[in-house]
This record gives structure tokens, sequence and C-alpha cells, in this order.
């Protein structure tokens, strides 16, 4: 039937779109895998490195192979706690980013004893009858030096006792050296006394004086026995030189201290050879250490070790003489006093001075070796306790 308004108009039908599909969950709340990745490697990384620096102080000093990682320089104690907290943000994961946070920090606070810091003091009282000593690594005395130059960097300290190592020439093989008389035209007024490769010098009186040999815990079946041929044995066998001076009424035992090196830096890690070399040569300080405490046990009265350990503070090879005597600490300087390597980035310190008894230690400095020695020089100002 068709309406008087004209034919009907057919029903019109919206029709919604079909809805777009749906992402997938991956794709939205998901981070990118890289970011999981540097989560899970940097919490990993932080653990290993907790677990390192909480071990550390009861395997440093007690098994040979540690000579290896103790090579790193101790400021890394801070330092790499730090750079692990830094990458902290790339965790995408809320709760990897707080036990990541929480082990560094850990690491940190149990890092920073060990870390070689020196926190600033007051400046210290040096009363009056106080010595300055000076103990030096010459690095083999004035082989590649202008001896003048060299003479002159040691006057220029005017110190009451020298401590220095190193009085020897080295090329292919140690070679002792007699440098006895021209020492004596340098240093009018000092008594002198040399054994192996220490010297000491001392313009206070000396009581007596003795090289300390470690031959009894040398031994061939231990690779540190000194080799065969040689014609410098004490080089091998002596290591401290004890010399006792009247200092301020009283006697005080020095001793001039060089521990062995831990390895040979010219061998590739490479090769069997180079960790049987750390082997023998931890045998060797091993011997070295041993002879000393073995003559400090039998000291009663006040002493001062100084020398080169080459240890840093953060080495237990080190407790058997903080058992015995006070580690002083810089009294002057930056956060993180070095003395090797003075011709490099001088990212270690391997001298130290141990004082014990009444004597004190009032000033201890460490100097510049203005290009003589890869070793920067220790000054102290030490006097007897009344």
């Amino acid at each position: 039937m068709t309406s008087l308004l004209g034919p009907a108009r057919p029903e019109v039908v919206a029709v919604s779109p079909p809805p777009a599909p749906a992402a997938p969950a991956d794709s939205v709340t998901r981070p990118p895998r890289w970011r999981r990745a540097a989560g899970r490697v940097t919490l990993v990384a932080t653990g290993l490195w907790l677990g390192y620096v909480v071990t550390h102080p009861f395997l440093s000093g007690r098994f040979w192979w540690m000579l290896l990682p103790d090579l790193a320089p101790p400021f890394l104690f801070v330092a790499m706690p730090l750079v692990l907290a830094a990458l902290v943000p790339l965790a995408s994961c809320r709760r990897v980013r707080a036990v990541t946070a929480l082990l560094a920090t850990v690491a940190l606070l149990a890092g920073v004893p060990q870390a070689g810091l020196r926190l600033p003091g007051g400046a210290p009282t040096v009363p009056a009858g106080a010595i300055k000593v000076v103990s030096w690594n010459t690095q083999f005395w004035e082989q590649d030096e202008d001896p003048a130059a060299f003479y002159d960097y040691l006057r220029r300290f005017d110190a009451d006792v020298y401590l220095l190592q190193e009085y020897l020439y080295f090329t292919d093989a140690p070679r002792p050296i007699d440098k006895l008389a021209e020492i004596k035209r340098e240093f009018p007024g000092y008594e002198i006394v040399a054994n192996s490769e220490l010297i000491t010098l001392s313009r206070l009186p000396i009581v007596s004086s003795r090289a300390l040999d470690g031959s009894a815990w040398l031994s061939a079946e231990r690779g540190s026995a000194p080799p065969p041929g040689t014609d410098f044995l004490p080089y091998w066998t002596t290591k401290t030189l004890r010399t006792d001076i009247v200092v301020g009424g009283g006697t005080v035992a020095f001793y001039n201290v060089h521990i062995p090196v831990q390895l040979d830096g010219g061998r590739s890690p490479f090769t069997g050879r180079f960790y049987s070399v750390i082997r023998e040569q931890s045998a060797r300080r091993e011997a070295s250490w041993r002879a000393l405490t073995a003559d400090l046990d039998t000291v009663s009265g006040p002493a001062l070790v100084s020398g080169d350990f080459n240890s840093t503070s953060a080495m237990g090879e080190l407790d058997v003489l903080r058992d015995r005597l006070r580690q002083q600490e810089v009294t002057s300087g930056g956060l993180y006093p070095s003395t090797w390597d003075a011709r490099g980035h001088g990212w270690w310190r391997l001298d130290h001075v141990f004082a014990g008894g009444s004597l004190d230690v009032y000033t201890y400095d460490i100097r510049d070796s203005a290009g003589l020695s890869d070793h920067k020089a220790q000054e102290l100002k030490v006097g007897l306790r009344h």
C-alpha cells in the first residue's frame, strides 16, 4: 500500500565497527629485554662483590693465590659499590632495584675500612726533642740517576735516621754495591750500617745492629730457596735490618724492611710459570715475615718498623704486625695517600710505618721522590713517651 506521502523509506540501522584487537599484554607491561638483563647482571655482580668484600679479610694473607686479587688498588673497595649503585636504575623490577641497592650499601660499608682512606684530623703537635726519620725505597740506589741529585735529595730531609731499601744495582739480576766511602763523604757525622740491600744511616748513637736472616724458612721444595749460583745470597735471605739507636735517653729498635714483591710482571698470566712464581714469592714473603716477627717478639722496649712491604693496608699479611704494633696513619695529605707508583697513577700505598712500646709518631708525611724512584718517601717525627 502506498502512503499518501510517498513511498516508505528503508529503516537505517547503525552498525558499530568491530573492536580493534587487544594489544598483547607483554607489550604493555613487560619492560624491554635489555633492561631485564641489565637488572639481573647488576644484581649478581653486586652480590658477588659483597661476597668478596666480606670474605677478603679472612682470605688475604692466608692463601698464596690471594696475592693476585690483592694487586687491585684498595680504593676499589669504595669505588666498586658506588659504580654498582649507579647502575641500579637500569633494573626494571622494583624488587631487584631495592635488593641491589641494599647489597651495594652493605658492600660500601664493609669496604670502607679496607680502602686505605685517610680521614682528616687536626694538626698534630710535635714536642721538643722529637727526631726526624726518613724511610724510602731508592729503586736501585742511583743506578740510573745523577748521583749528585740523588744525594742532594736525601740531604734535604736533614733526617736523624734514614731507613733506605734497594741499596743495590739491578739489571738481569741483583748486584751488590759498595758506596760506603761516598756515603760517608755525603753524610759526615752519620753512623752507617748496611747488609743485603738495606742500609741505615744515623747521626744518633748506634748501640747494635743485626740482619734478620730468613733462611730457616726458605726451602727448595716450596721454590723459595735462593737460585743456584747467585753471587748475592743475602738479597734472597735477608729482608730486614735491625738497628738499635739511642733516642732521647732510651734505645729504640729500628727495623728497615723490604718484603719481596708478589710476582714477575714480565711474565704472561696465560702461562703456568706466572702462577708458580707467585707461589714461590709467597713463600719468600712468608719467610721474611717470620724472620721479622720472631725478632720483634724479643723486643720489650720501643720499636719502629718501616719500609717497603709490597703490601697494601687491605692485605692480611700486615696482620702479623698489627697484632704486635700500632699501624701509623698519614697525618697530612689527601683522602687517599699512596706511595707507589710515584711516576705513574699512584694507586697503591705499599710503604708503611708501625710503632710499638713508648715510641710515638707525631707526624707522618709522604714526600714526592723527585723522579728518582718509583716509591715516594715517608718522613716521620717521632719521640719517646715519658
